[in-house]
């Protein structure tokens, strides 16, 4: 519940400290004395649009601030936790600084916070019913969330939520696929032609290197022969040949080195060379025996390299950026072969994904009748107490159908985030008359008095603990006010209920009143809040009935008032 609301600078607000209580809390006043400031105070804390014309004229920020008392609010704890913030201890501030600079500041606890944190965290501590729940009220989105808090669907709706977005994620992924395969379809030719043109040609690293030093020899093969068989000859066949002329130096030096041993070396070098030469020439013999001039193989290699330097034009420049094409042309066919295998895998899982949800929009809908007629029943025997006796309130639902054939994605066409149901409240004011929408009613007492019902209806499924009713005395008075009253009161014995009122009606069922005032000091205007004791409460009420000049009349009817409503003894 709010324990206590601590303003500054705020419009004609300088300074203003605020203890509140369980129960119902009255705050009244002259028109224009601030109780409307006050509501927009506290707005800011539900993340209402904020701007530097709020800051009181001559200071240079405001700033507004409520503690409320979190206990035992597990959703208040959820909320926070999936916005990173802490919420430990039994206490919870919440605070709103504006700045003229344009550096606004929000605070939750002790952390900085955004805007959409506080409007979260803000909504599951404080509610205000007033125009703006008139507005909620005329929008048909909200009516399903109306009923659904009442029938207790919450559950039903979490698991069905989490089953509709799975289907539609599969659903983008099956159309991401569809699209992917399309454009993949196009492509396909060109991608196996180039997979099997490279694949046919059976190319090998390397390869175009190996042949073009094959094609060298192939073209210079009748030289290359001539030249090793020529050099083979004058080493080793000749009768003059170097190896015999080598083999008979070393012969003679061998004789030499017997007398002299210092020649030992020479002749260990010249057999060496003869070595040399004799295994120089084999080898030139061996490769002038194994040349062969084919021109049938030089076209060969010839028709091959020009392949190869097709392909490499194509395909990158090299024989590496060929093959690496072809494993690129291999790997974009498996996956357009696998995105199918896909589709079919998506195709079977959507219908039975459909046929889950359609089972439990079933049971969904099935509950919101169910509730429609007892939630029709209640609204209507709580407008009749405060007035609207031939008032009928009407929980109109209509329920898609789910359609026969199609694709599987579009299975669940009629489907939305909240099941198979259209939800709009309709209501008939005075007998005989057809049922109208609620956005068609132009009474804004009606419509309070709408809100006020639901509100007593749905209080003790409604967790938010501390409740605030503005405007909810427009357009009626007398015994209807009186009747709201006695909601107010009811309502309160679940939840913290402010209201802002000028009934006096009203006023009398409060376990606490507050007095809003406008007084001027050093040629400004100050709004002030007081508490009242039970004598101001007597006179307040006294005003509220019969204006500026209170009487012992107007005294003795207030009197009567607070005592019928059990708040003070009559006389």
């Amino acid at each position: 519940m709010l324990q206590e609301l601590r303003i500054r600078n705020f419009a004609i607000i300088q300074t203003l400290d605020v203890s509140f209580e369980q129960g119902l809390t009255i705050l009244s006043g002259e028109t224009g004395a601030g109780k409307s400031i006050l509501v927009g105070a506290l707005g800011l804390l539900l993340g209402g649009r904020a701007s530097a014309d709020m800051i009181r004229t001559g200071a240079d920020e405001a700033t507004v601030e409520a503690v409320f008392d979190s206990a035992g609010n597990g959703d208040l704890a959820e909320d926070a936790a999936g916005c990173g913030l802490s919420v430990s201890g039994d206490s919870l501030i919440l605070r709103r600084v504006i700045s003229r600079s344009g550096r606004n500041k929000i605070y939750i606890g002790d952390s900085a916070a955004t805007l959409q944190q506080l409007a979260l965290i803000g909504s599951r501590l404080l509610d205000i019913s007033g125009q703006y729940s008139q507005q909620v009220l005329l929008q048909v989105e909200n009516h399903g969330v109306i009923l659904d808090a009442f029938g207790g669907n919450q559950g039903l709706l979490a698991g069905y939520e989490q089953a509709y977005e799975a289907f539609q994620q599969a659903a983008r992924e099956l159309r991401d696929l569809q699209a992917g395969e399309a454009r993949s379809r196009e492509q396909q030719e060109l991608l196996q032609f180039q997979y099997t043109e490279i694949e046919q040609a059976r190319v090998q690293p390397g390869e175009d290197q190996a042949l073009e030093q094959e094609r060298s020899v192939l073209q210079n093969a009748r030289g290359l022969q001539e030249r090793t068989w020529g050099a083979y000859q004058q080493l080793y066949e000749d009768e003059q040949s170097c190896l015999g002329a080598v083999q008979r130096m070393a012969r003679d030096i061998a004789q030499a080195a017997a007398i002299d041993p210092q020649l030992q070396g020479s002749c260990d070098q010249l057999q060496q060379a003869a070595a040399v030469m004799e295994d120089a020439a084999f080898a030139l013999r061996a490769y002038a025996e194994r040349i062969v001039v084919d021109p049938q193989r030089l076209e060969e290699v010839e028709n091959r390299l020009e392949l190869l330097q097709r392909l490499k034009r194509k395909y990158g420049g090299t024989i590496e950026s060929v093959l690496q094409r072809m494993a690129e042309c291999s790997g974009a066919l498996a996956d357009i072969s696998g995105g199918s295998a896909r589709i079919e895998e998506l195709q079977a899982g959507l219908v039975h994904q459909c046929d889950e949800l359609w089972k439990k929009a079933a049971e969904i809908s099935k509950r919101r009748r169910a509730a429609a007629e007892t939630l029709q029943k209640k609204v209507a025997s709580e407008l009749k107490s405060i007035g609207m006796q031939k008032a009928v309130f009407i929980c109109g639902i209509t329920s898609a159908d789910r359609t026969a054939g199609g694709a599987p994605e579009d299975c669940a066409e009629g489907l939305n985030r909240s099941g198979c149901d259209q939800i709009e409240f309709s209501i008939v004011t005075n007998q005989g008359e057809a049922p109208k929408p609620l956005s068609k009613i132009a009474s804004g007492g009606e419509l309070s008095r709408i809100v006020l019902a639901l509100k007593k209806i749905l209080a003790r499924n409604y967790r938010v603990p501390t409740l605030l009713f503005d405007e909810v005395d427009a357009g009626i008075g007398g015994a209807i006010a009186h009747a709201v009253g006695l909601k107010l009161q009811e309502i309160a014995r679940d939840h913290q209920v402010l209201c802002i009122t000028h009934l006096p009606q009203i006023a009398c069922f409060g376990n606490h009143h507050f007095s809003v005032s406008k007084a001027a000091r050093e040629g400004r205007t100050l709004t002030q809040v007081s508490c009242l004791d039970r004598q101001e409460r007597l006179q307040e009420i006294a005003r509220m009935l019969g204006g500026k000049d209170i009487t012992k009349t107007s005294i003795a009817h207030a009197r009567d008032m607070l005592a019928q409503a059990g708040q003070e003894p009559g006389a």
